[in-house]
This record gives structure tokens, C-alpha cells and sequence, in this order.
């Protein structure tokens, strides 16, 4: 507490008969003590004793400007100044001076601190983006060499525990989400949260935050895939799907979006296999593979990520299963002759792949609808009918329908033939 001394100093003039020279300078200020109130937040106490006078707080710059005023408290106001160390010149040495200043407004001789440094951590610059199979994002990033500690132990030096690396999620709309990490650290793992938004990483101590220069920010992402693939598709032939991989950053541009994966099932009671890798440069594309039997089809794109000013990733991605069913292949269908006589033997033959042992359907068409004429029992997909031509005068179309099938646990549809014509006279 300030000790008033008017009345004291009165009492000594009138007992001496004298009075102080009006140049004589006040006592400088003593026990000048400079230190943290909350490192945590950054605030910074000055204290010192005087003899009740008016103060100025100053702070000095190492090999920079005169000193500057941060305080200046009356005599009648605590011995103390409460101050945000974010205010004060950062990365630079610098010390308190405090004076007593008396009624002419002459400054006496200063107390003055022991100089300490203002020094930022090292800036942390993201070096690699990983999208986690769970969406999280791995970040990777290197630390910059700190200032040099030219000042040790200094009133003001903190243990390295109060330093940081903050990874802060930025999204598009709300507030920023942190996530403090210790400052050897040089990985860490934000957690999934709606896309898109932004990832930037800054270090942190008591003096406050630094975040690189130059751009290094992970931008997160969603792609976008589609697959085109047809209804149907003949049995050992081949059907074209098409593909295409975008994401807003990168809509209708090459982004290096690397092989995706095209995958085939069953049905839905079996697992997924990878049947194909594609190039997705440029993001559309097509290509054909061989039909087998009925299947489900999907693209897989795995986790992205690109390389540019800054860093864009996005999580794997999947397109909706789309079924593409199978028909059966007649390799040889039809009559030996396309004309005939009454009583002439005909004689059908039938060879179809998949090679099944099934019973085909030989029909005619009587100009309304198809009617059932006779079985021909296939073996290993082959098989033959004879039979007398009848319906002198006329000529009659012909087809043959074969059975649904399976073939290594595939599906193949019921199909039927091309049209063939005999004519009998």
C-alpha cells in the first residue's frame, strides 16, 4: 500500500528552516518485480514500492524505438499494472522502467527490470493430409526453429508445457473448434465433422499465436462419383460402363484423383471384389469388361488428396450398387433348311452358352401370339430336334426360348432367340 507522506515532509521543512532545492530528483521506485498474472491467457503484472507518488510504466525495445508509455497510475491507485502481453511487440528483447514523477512533472531515477524476450514459437507449416477410414483427418506438419533464447531465465520465461500446436477446424458457418496439442508434437487427428470446412494449424505461447505465411491450409471435402452401366448384357460378351469423379474445388479440371476401383457382387448376401482399376485422369471415363452373369456393380474411390497452393482431401466414397443382369448367348439357332416340303424332315439345333443341360422351348408365332411347338432337350448347352414339315403354304417364324440358369453362382436370365423363318410348300 502507498504510505502518504505530506504531512511528514511539511513537518521536516518547518523543523529545518529550509526548503529541498526545486531540482532535487525524487527516489527512484524499488523492488520492481515483472511477472505472469496468467500465463494461460497471456496476462502480465508489474509491481514496485514507491513513497506515494504519481508513476510512469514504460517498456524499452531492444535496438528499436524510444520507450513507450504503457501506464501512467497516480499516486492514490495501486502499485501495479495489469497488461495483455499480445499488445507488446512480439520476437523482440525488451524490459520495464518505472519512475516516480513529482508535482513539476520531473521523472526521478528509474527502477528497471531484467531484460526478457517476447519470442513467438516456431511456426508449424502442414506438411501431409490424410482422410482417416472413419472420415478423422491425420495432419502432419513441420516446426521452424524458434527465436534463440538470448535472454535465459528471464522473469518472464515459461516451461515449454505452455506451448502449443493448435489444429482448428474452420467451417463454413458456427464457430472455430481447436484442438491443442503439446508442442513436440508433430501429428494429430481431427476428429469428423460435416463437410466442407476448412483445417489450419497455429503455435501458441504465452506471447500469443503464429500461423505460416505462406498458405497452409488442409481444405476438406466431398467427392462426387457416378457409374453408367447398362441393363443387360449378353453372356461372355462385353457391356461399357461409364465413370465419372468430381469434387466442387475441382469440377470439370484434372485434380489427380488417381486409380479408382471398379467392384462386383452377387447380390447383397455377398461380399464386394475389385474386378478393375481405372485411371479417374480425366475425371470421365469408360471402359468394358465381360459379362458373367447378373451382378452389382459400384465404384470405389479411395481417400483423396491434392497438392497444390494449399491441401484438399476428402474420404473414400462409394456409388450406389447398380445391378446389371445377364443374358444367355446363342452361339447357333435355327433350321437346316429355310424351305420345306409336306413330310420333309426338319431338323433344329440349338448350341447357347452359358452350358447349361436345360430343355429350350421351340415356338412359332401364329400371327398374334407365340405358341409352345416342342422341347429340345440341351446337354452342355447343345442339343437337336427333327420333325416333319406340315402347313403346306404357309411360312411360319420361329424362335427358342432357354430357361433361367446360374452359372458359378451368377444368375442368367430366361432368353430368347432371334427369329427364324421356314417356309412349306
Amino acid at each position: 500500500m502507498r504510505k502518504p507522506l505530506a504531512a511528514v515532509t511539511a513537518a521536516l521543512i518547518l523543523a529545518s528552516g529550509t526548503q529541498l532545492p526545486a531540482s532535487a530528483a525524487a527516489a527512484a521506485p524499488t523492488d520492481l518485480q515483472v511477472g505472469w498474472a496468467d500465463a494461460t491467457t497471456g496476462k502480465y503484472k508489474i509491481t514496485w514500492q514507491d513513497s506515494g507518488e504519481a508513476n510512469r510504466v514504460k517498456i524499452e525495445y531492444e535496438d528499436s524505438d524510444p520507450t513507450v508509455w504503457l501506464d501512467t497510475p497516480t499516486g492514490a491507485e495501486p502499485n501495479e499494472y495489469l497488461g495483455q502481453s499480445t499488445r507488446l511487440r512480439r520476437n523482440k528483447i525488451a524490459r520495464i522502467i518505472v519512475v516516480n514523477v513529482d508535482e513539476t512533472n520531473a521523472e526521478s531515477a528509474a527502477a528497471i527490470s531484467p531484460w526478457f524476450d517476447t519470442n513467438l514459437p516456431g511456426v508449424a507449416e502442414i506438411q501431409r493430409a490424410d482422410v482417416l477410414a472413419t472420415g478423422a483427418v491425420q495432419l502432419t506438419w513441420y516446426r521452424e526453429p524458434a527465436l534463440q533464447d538470448t535472454t535465459l531465465n528471464d522473469p518472464l520465461d515459461q516451461p515449454s508445457t505452455n506451448e502449443h500446436v493448435i489444429p482448428a477446424i474452420h467451417p463454413t458457418s458456427g464457430p472455430v473448434e481447436s484442438f491443442p496439442a503439446p508442442a513436440g508434437v508433430k501429428t494429430a487427428t481431427v476428429p469428423p465433422r460435416p463437410r466442407p470446412y476448412s483445417i489450419k494449424v497455429r503455435t501458441q505461447n504465452e506471447w500469443g499465436y503464429v500461423i505460416a505465411d505462406r498458405d497452409s491450409t488442409v481444405e476438406v471435402t466431398t467427392l462426387t462419383a457416378t457409374l453408367g452401366i447398362p441393363a443387360v448384357g449378353q453372356y461372355l460378351s462385353t457391356v461399357k460402363f461409364s465413370a465419372e469423379v468430381g469434387s466442387p474445388e475441382c469440377f470439370g479440371v484434372v485434380c489427380g484423383y488417381g486409380p479408382v476401383y471398379l467392384q462386383a457382387r452377387a447380390d447383397a448376401t455377398k461380399p464386394w471384389r475389385t474386378i478393375g482399376k481405372y485411371n479417374a485422369e480425366p475425371p470421365k471415363f469408360s471402359a468394358s469388361i465381360g459379362v458373367y452373369g447378373g451382378r452389382q456393380y459400384r465404384l470405389y474411390v479411395p481417400a483423396w488428396s491434392y497438392y497444390s497452393s494449399d491441401i484438399r482431401v476428402a474420404p473414400a466414397l462409394y456409388t450406389a450398387p447398380r445391378y446389371s443382369a445377364a443374358q444367355a448367348k446363342f452361339s447357333v439357332v435355327g433350321f437346316n433348311t429355310t424351305s420345306a416340303k409336306v413330310g420333309q424332315l426338319v431338323k433344329a439345333t440349338v448350341n447357347v452358352l452359358p452350358a447349361g443341360t436345360v430343355k429350350a422351348d421351340l415356338q412359332w408365332f401364329d400371327g398374334k401370339v407365340w405358341r409352345h411347338a416342342a422341347y429340345i432337350a440341351l446337354t452342355k448347352g447343345k442339343g437337336t430336334l427333327s420333325f416333319k414339315a406340315s402347313g403346306r403354304g404357309t411360312t411360319r417364324s420361329w424362335r427358342v426360348t432357354v430357361p433361367k440358369m446360374s452359372m458359378n453362382g451368377l444368375p442368367i436370365l430366361a432368353t430368347t432367340s432371334r427369329t427364324f423363318k421356314l417356309a412349306v410348300r
